[in-house]
């Protein structure tokens, strides 16, 4: 099996003052532990992380560090792996964007979606709802329980 997390898991990990903090370290210490195989995100995931870190704590040394821990840098061990866009991905992305036009995707999310199909990854973490009834997703809220 495999996953991806997504970037509000990522977020709410690092935040300790985030409302879902505790679901999202908990969610993430299984799936690190190796219950589901090996973990991916994307460079789109990271921008979005690293950005919102930046904006919602307002301090570059919290985006810095949450990049860190997603890119297995410095103390950080090395378990996550980033998957690129390429041209096609894009363009893939893009074709996917267009498809799901009844549900809320962000780019990001049909990109999240586009690179499940395109790795065969197994499902999604996320507490993002809107993947739903498109790919698989594991809830972090119900992960903890």
């Amino acid at each position: 099996m495999s996953v991806f997390i997504d970037t509000g898991v990522f977020f709410a990990h690092h935040d300790r003052d985030a409302a879902r903090h505790e679901s999202a370290t908990a969610a993430l210490d299984t799936v690190l532990g190796g219950e589901f195989g090996q973990p991916y995100t994307s460079e789109y995931v990271f921008d979005e992380t690293v950005t919102l870190t930046r904006t919602r704590t307002g301090r570059y040394d919290a985006a810095v560090t949450v990049g860190r821990r997603i890119l297995g840098r410095g103390k950080y061990p090395s378990v996550v792996e980033l998957l690129y866009v390429t041209e096609s991905i894009f363009d893939a992305t893009i074709e996917t964007f267009e498809r799901y036009d009844d549900h809320t995707l962000s780019f990001t999310d049909a990109n999240t979606i586009t690179l499940l199909e395109e790795h065969e990854i197994d499902a999604v973490l996320s507490f993002d709802d809107d993947f739903d009834g498109i790919v698989e997703r594991l809830d972090p809220t119900t992960l903890a329980d």
